[in-house]
């Protein structure tokens, strides 16, 4: 038995167009998983989907930007009926500002897309896992689920509650054959972290305290992602794995 075999199932990915999330999802069709793209510029057609097809695996890609809420229940009435059998909750941003000057809307903006949208997208999806007895839900967390954080306080918090999502989900869903698990990036090679990879001081700083020498790249977060996303974690669930070249060990 192949234990990461993903024939048949299909896996929505949100935040899929680059960095974290096309590297799960590359990994996931790789090993047989037809793909549901979701970003607020994707399309059909992108770079995702020719790798995807080229797998020999379905490919539909649908714009959607979770910053809004009507349109993340847009995209869930659309997804009404559709067997998934894996959900990653992968999209996010981080409005960087010091506190006393991080704003309301930024506030908002973070944690509508950081942990709103991935809150009602898990519990409707969810829905159809419970129905079928089966199902895995991802959530990307991050290093300040676990950590304070400077000048990044919504995202902080709203990471920091992801954490105690993945442990209520799974309590509750668990039960119903759905595996609840969550991935806490290091520092990676994406958008979201050119600012501090632009100031030398800063980075160099981060970089000394990776005890594995080097900033991650999204290709490394492929490997524990199958495994959650395959019969190879059925007995895992409410957990946050930390994939940071051990930085939280320092």
């Amino acid at each position: 038995m192949n234990l990461f075999d993903l024939s048949g199932k299909t896996a929505l990915v949100t935040g899929a167009r680059k960095g974290i999330g096309f590297a799960m999802a590359q990994i996931l069709a790789e090993q047989g998983a037809d793909i549901i793209a979701v970003s607020s510029k994707q399309t059909p057609g992108d770079e995702l989907s020719l790798i995807v097809r080229g797998y020999g695996r379905s490919f539909e890609g649908i714009a959607a930007d979770l910053r809004i809420r009507n349109q993340t229940k847009d995209l869930i009435s659309g997804l009404k009926g559709r067997k998934i059998d894996i959900l990653i909750n992968n999209a996010g941003i981080a409005n960087r500002a010091e506190v006393l000057d991080h704003s309301d809307e930024q506030w908002d903006e973070t944690l509508e897309i950081d942990l709103t949208a991935p809150f009602l997208l898990s519990r409707e999806i969810a829905r159809g896992m419970a129905e079928r007895g089966r199902g895995k839900i991802i959530f990307t967390a991050s290093m300040w689920t676990f950590l304070g954080g400077k000048n990044v306080i919504s995202y902080t918090a709203a990471k920091s509650a992801l954490g105690g999502l993945v442990r209520g989900l799974s309590n509750e869903l668990v039960p119903l054959g759905i595996q609840v698990n969550g991935i806490a990036p290091g520092f990676i090679e994406t958008d979201i972290n050119d600012r501090v990879r632009k100031d030398k001081a800063r980075f160099e700083f981060l970089t000394s305290r990776i005890p594995i020498g080097r900033w991650g790249k999204p290709e490394d977060l492929a490997g524990v992602t199958l495994f959650l996303s395959s019969k190879a974690s059925d007995y895992v669930s409410g957990v946050v794995i930390p994939v940071d070249g051990g930085y939280l060990a320092n």
